[in-house]
């Protein structure tokens, strides 16, 4: 574990966050400092941190400057911005501008994104460190998580949709596919991995598999998996029967609820 005095948040949306900020303090953590977005970050952050900035999204001079006057130089990013802010409603200054610039010949994904994010950031001596860090206990365990244990139709079903999902997210496509009885039903885009499972659910008619993974040498730094509430409504919604993810690359936020309104849906995790 990291230890750390003090800790800064770049927060997005969700609970991740809120979370990342009640492990820091449990931790020990003295000064947890929070930059978060306008239009995406909940003001519950307000209440589980010790300081906050609010910034737009693409403010990166502003970002630096926020955690500068704390003394912040470990900082975590955690949550999820609106995908649709890579087209519209970003506000960049001049440095997320020269940023997005030098990207002008390369895929704007997470990676290109947030790396050149972190490099940028870096050179205002803030460092952006393992956004796993503190969450220890969140992190997917090995073997059967719930009380529900997949058929052997669905372990078939699981092998298969783990290299096609491996493959997928190599290519930077997406982490998630949906699988039944060795079809793929659907493979998660642009649209995320709720939609993508509903989607491949309703064409299963019931009864699928959902495979979600980290890409291959993932950089833990961001973009990390996460299950949530959301996402049993989803595999609820699709009537998924087994959830696959990696061991210690998944993050099981709101856990104990998950995992217990997974069990009453009886869905293998």
């Amino acid at each position: 574990m990291v230890g750390l005095e003090k800790v800064g948040l770049i927060a997005g949306r969700g609970k991740l966050p809120l979370l990342f900020c009640k492990c820091a303090k449990a931790a020990g953590v003295d000064l947890l400092s929070v930059v978060a977005m306008y239009d995406e970050t909940s003001s519950e952050i307000e209440a589980v941190a010790d300081h906050v900035d609010w910034v737009y999204v693409g403010q990166i001079k502003k970002t630096i400057q926020a955690f500068q006057r704390q003394g912040i130089t470990k900082v975590v990013m955690a949550g999820q911005i609106k995908p649709s802010k890579l087209f519209k409603g970003i506000r960049p200054d001049l440095m997320a501008v020269k940023a997005l610039w030098s990207l002008r010949n390369k895929a704007r994904n997470a990676d290109s994104i947030f790396g050149t994010a972190c490099d940028v950031l870096s050179k205002g001596q803030i460092e952006i460190i393992d956004s796993t860090t503190f969450l220890d206990d969140y992190l997917a365990k090995e073997g059967v998580m719930g009380k529900v244990k997949p058929t052997n139709q669905q372990l078939r079903d699981i092998t298969y949709g783990l290299s096609i999902a491996k493959e997928v997210s190599r290519l930077d496509i997406g982490q998630t596919v949906v699988v039944k009885k060795g079809s793929v039903l659907a493979v998660e885009g642009w649209e995320g991995t709720d939609k993508a499972i509903i989607r491949g659910g309703e064409l299963g008619h019931g009864g699928a598999v959902v495979v979600k993974v980290a890409k291959p040498n993932h950089d833990m730094r961001f973009d990390v998996p996460c299950i949530g509430m959301r996402t049993v409504d989803s595999l609820v919604k699709g009537k998924v029967k087994a959830l696959a993810v990696q061991v210690g690359k998944t993050i099981f936020v709101e856990k104990n609820e998950t995992i217990k309104a997974l069990n009453k849906a009886k869905i293998a995790i």
